[in-house]
């Protein structure tokens, strides 16, 4: 796993919506008698009847039920299904019958490797963070990343620390850095510590991103959403116009202190322009943009940009009027955590500048080998079109004959559940709105669970099982979800997830095996109020994933076919999810596909390092 991978498993403890799951194994009837001793002893520290009524409370509440009105949500069940419910995971659609684990299909394929006919250039692997040519690169690989200390807090390279730093002492700054250096770690630290110096106004820190997906992986809104724009369509005097006759959108402008814009790079100039000019007419501050609130920018504009509307020329954020104005302090990041190989680094960051030199182009067209992993899972293909994600996808689960089978509708619910808007922003959560699994499926994890169990985290379902039996069997203790456990004195996972409910335990790469319940996600605008929320197993299908999905992923094992890309920075954002050479397939490599926007390139010139401050 990478350090970057570490970083942000150690960074939070999940947050699920529903706090800790307890089981509970009281009316457990198929344990064996080895397990019965041990379930009595656990009896007597069985809850109170009121405890679990007040427990089933806090579930509902979490989910946002009472806010309401009735939903498809409302019809299945908003919380997890009771023994009374009629529970939309129990239902079987396949045959029961077990598949062995992939391990124990024959021998073991061969272990993955470079080419053959590499030969590692000696200059390009050391760490002097040099290109081929002798020119600096833009990002060195290091050996550290940053990580939690003994004491529980996270530890920040010194670049990290010092952005950090400027944004608690109110500076408004952008940061950016290639694929792999921190930017995700760096701005959830950023989050807790503004949170923390406003926490006398909980409204006080508006977290938002271009894109709905990018919202929902930092805790946010898209920045459309925060500002009560639309879709941005109109001058500015319409949109104010609009914003005043919505109380909401007017006062979350004038409560704001600091507003934080994740993935940037798909945020047009004249998007930027209002988004400034706006906040200083809501805030009766003509002349200072966005009305004297702090604004936090991150993302990489050598990545997706902004969708291009019609034949004009695309416009990048950093090309608005108001961009200088707004942002007084920019910085690059330089140090590489996900990729520890400087002859990768160097490779990516060709690429990144769209200046691939013909010993590159010879590196990656070797990449298109086949490679065979020990324990069977494959690498997952990246795809521009999320048809060619679900075609694929598809088929490898129609391969899959006779196994076990199980599906998972979402429990979704919040206010806006029933509403366009509400059906919008599920469908950007990672998590799919309904999943079939079987045994002998490749599957990805899709919430940090510990160290070594991380969004990104790829395995095998090797069973389907009954979870609150699985759970009661003292063997099985270490394969229980750590967001599932209780904080008994005990020790012991608790749950009220009623007998009959069966869902997946997946092996993963990392050898780990784990019996995955499920987890919630949500929108919240920045007063905590629910928009909607999720309840889902936190487990995608990982054959194939889209590449617009995979940014900001973290992946071990990754194939790409570049004969599909169409866009600027579709081939740069694929290739970076991977950690090294050795776990990256890559099929129909063009150096014509690899192509950055010459502003951008230009523009890129003018950000400090920290060496420069």
């Amino acid at each position: 796993m990478s350090h970057l991978q570490s970083s942000q498993s150690q960074r939070k403890q999940v947050m699920s919506g529903l706090g800790a799951i307890k089981r509970d194994f009281s009316s457990n009837s198929v344990l064996s008698s080895s397990q019965t001793s041990s379930t009595s002893a656990l009896r007597s520290k069985e809850l109170s009847m009121d405890a679990q009524k007040r427990r089933l409370k806090a579930i509902e509440e979490a989910l946002g039920q009472g806010h309401r009105s009735e939903t498809k949500a409302d019809r299945v069940g908003s919380t997890i299904p009771s023994s009374s419910q009629s529970n939309p995971w129990t239902s079987s659609s396949s045959s029961s019958q077990k598949r062995a684990s992939p391990s124990d299909d024959g021998p073991a394929p061969k272990r993955r490797q470079l080419p053959s006919t590499w030969e590692k250039d000696k200059e390009l692997t050391a760490s002097s963070g040099f290109v081929k040519s002798g020119k600096k690169t833009v990002a060195k690989a290091t050996g550290k990343s940053s990580k939690r200390s003994g004491s529980g807090k996270i530890e920040l390279s010194k670049e990290q620390e010092h952005i950090l730093n400027l944004v608690k002492e109110g500076n408004s700054v952008f940061y950016t850095g290639s694929a792999g250096t921190g930017k995700s770690v760096l701005l959830r630290e950023i989050i807790k510590a503004l949170k923390l110096k406003h926490k006398s106004a909980h409204d006080a820190v508006a977290v938002t991103a271009s894109t709905g997906i990018a919202a929902c992986n930092i805790g946010g809104v898209t920045v459309h959403s925060f500002a009560g724009i639309g879709i941005g369509e109109g001058n500015v005097d319409q949109l104010v116009t609009r914003i005043r006759k919505n109380k909401k959108a007017t006062s979350r402008w004038l409560r704001t202190k600091v507003l934080i814009i994740d993935e940037i790079s798909m945020i047009d100039g004249d998007l930027f322009d209002k988004l400034s000019q706006i906040g200083s007419q809501i805030r009766h501050k003509e002349n200072i943009p966005f009305g004297g609130i702090q604004v936090i920018v991150t993302g990489d504009f050598f990545q997706l940009p902004p969708v291009n509307k019609g034949s004009r020329e695309v416009k990048f954020a950093f090309e608005a009027d108001n961009w200088s104005r707004a942002i007084k302090t920019t910085f690059n990041l330089t140090e590489v955590f996900r990729q520890k190989d400087p002859e990768f680094v160097d490779m990516l960051n060709e690429m990144r500048f769209g200046r691939i030199s013909q010993e590159t182009i010879r590196k990656f067209n070797g990449l298109s080998r086949e490679i065979e992993y020990e324990d069977g899972v494959q690498a997952a293909e990246l795809f521009p079109r999320r048809e060619d994600v679900d075609y694929a996808n598809r088929t490898r689960m129609t391969g899959i004959k006779g196994a076990k089978e199980r599906s998972y509708p979402a429990i979704d619910s919040g206010p806006l559940v029933s509403q366009d808007s509400g059906q919008k922003m599920l469908a950007n959560f990672m998590a799919p709105q309904h999943i079939t699994l079987k045994v002998g499926a490749q599957v990805m994890l899709i919430k940090n669970y510990d160290d070594t169990l991380v969004n990104g985290s790829m395995g095998t379902v090797v069973d389907i099982v009954d979870a609150a039996t699985y759970a009661a069997d003292p063997s099985h203790e270490d394969e229980v979800a750590p967001s599932t456990k209780d904080g008994s004195a005990n020790g012991k996972p608790i749950t009220s997830l009623p007998r009959g409910v069966e869902f997946p335990v997946v092996l993963f790469t990392s050898g780990r095996k784990m019996l995955v319940t499920p987890e919630s996600w949500k929108v919240e605008l920045p007063n905590g109020e629910l928009q909607v929320a999720r309840t889902q197993i936190p487990l995608i299908l990982a054959w194939a994933m889209s590449i617009h999905k995979s940014q900001g992923q973290t992946l071990e094992r990754v194939k790409v076919d570049l004969a599909k890309v169409f866009e600027k920075g579709q081939a740069y954002v694929a290739l970076s999810r991977a950690t090294s050479l050795e776990g990256l397939q890559v099929l129909n490599f063009v150096a014509s596909k690899v192509n950055a926007h010459p502003k951008v390139v230009e523009w890129s010139k003018t950000l400090q390092t920290i060496e420069d401050s």
